[in-house]
């Protein structure tokens, strides 16, 4: 007994007559009548009295229609949800990320992502950069991202470098400037990273080779915490175009923040993650597709 000739049988106790079976099948007279006498041949005895050319179910082939339709129901279903999935209307995400990425960029992405895929269901962590890498290469994720600060074997990184910029008051003299070095920012207080962050490491780097003091007042744990001193003038600071990026789409009056070039570059590097001996998903893999593409538009590496 297969599938085959139960959805055969099905269609014939439904219809009445093989030849109305075939054609909605869209199969052969002969091929159905095939197919109802493998079935009969499986179960041991006859399922249709043929009486004047026509079929007479007996009483077992109504207990075999009735024993069958769920079997045959869950497999209309299941046909249904995998032609859905290949789609990619229906799944579960699990994605893991930063959290200057949680609150606007990536609800964002998701909602948009997911807007004409009313069965796609969505779980977002944030997490440090660490973190990001062990639950991806842990298999718990199926997508992430996080600065590629570390590398794991068992995560593919689709990696994304860009040049950082200097975050000034708006209304400040450095404002004025369309790039900003070393020798302008000498003695003036900055904000950043906490000590051994790797945006932070390149700065004092820069300044060491022009043999610059750099005068740090405020860390912070990240970059999010660094625009309120900006704001307010008390210190300039070196940021990635990613925060760049949440800066603008959160403030909602007139920033109070301009964004220069700082020469030399401090280059920051981000990559979205997938697990690497692991299949990823069809859905998976085009919301990573989403994300890697969001990434380049906002580093200025595609256009809009």
């Amino acid at each position: 007994m297969n599938l085959r000739q139960l959805e055969a049988f099905r269609e014939v106790m439904l219809t009445g007559s093989v030849t109305e079976a075939a054609r909605n099948m869209g199969r052969t007279q002969p091929a159905v009548s095939s197919l109802i006498a493998g079935l009969e041949n499986s179960v041991g005895y006859p399922l249709f009295e043929r009486r004047r050319g026509r079929l007479h179910p007996v009483p077992e082939a109504h207990y075999l229609l009735d024993q069958s339709a769920s079997i045959l129901d869950d497999l209309g279903k299941l046909s249904h949800n995998m032609r859905a999935v290949g789609r990619l209307q229906e799944g579960h995400l699990n994605i893991a990320c930063l959290p200057v990425f949680s609150t606007i960029m990536l609800p964002r992405l998701i909602s948009s992502f997911v807007k004409d895929r009313g069965n796609v269901s969505v779980s977002l962590v944030s997490q440090s950069s660490e973190r990001v890498y062990e639950r991806l290469a842990s298999q718990q994720f199926d997508v992430g991202i996080a600065e590629a600060t570390t590398h794991s074997p068992l995560v593919t990184e689709a990696e994304t470098s860009m040049d950082c910029l200097c975050a000034v008051a708006a209304d400040s003299e450095l404002a004025r400037k369309p790039v900003l070095t070393p020798h302008d920012l000498v003695g003036l207080p900055m904000t950043t990273f906490i000590d051994g962050h790797f945006i932070r490491r390149q700065v004092e780097a820069a300044f060491a080779k022009e043999r610059l003091d750099l005068a740090i007042r405020f860390e912070m744990q990240n970059a999010a915490s660094q625009f309120a001193f900006v704001e307010d003038g008390l210190a300039w600071a070196i940021i990635s175009p990613m925060s760049v990026h949440y800066y603008q789409q959160s403030e909602l009056n007139q920033p109070r923040v301009v964004f220069r070039p700082f020469r030399p570059s401090i280059v920051y590097r981000i990559a979205v993650l997938t697990p690497a001996h692991t299949p990823v998903s069809r859905l998976a893999r085009a919301f990573a597709d989403v994300l890697i593409g969001e990434v380049r538009r906002v580093a200025g590496l595609d256009p809009m």
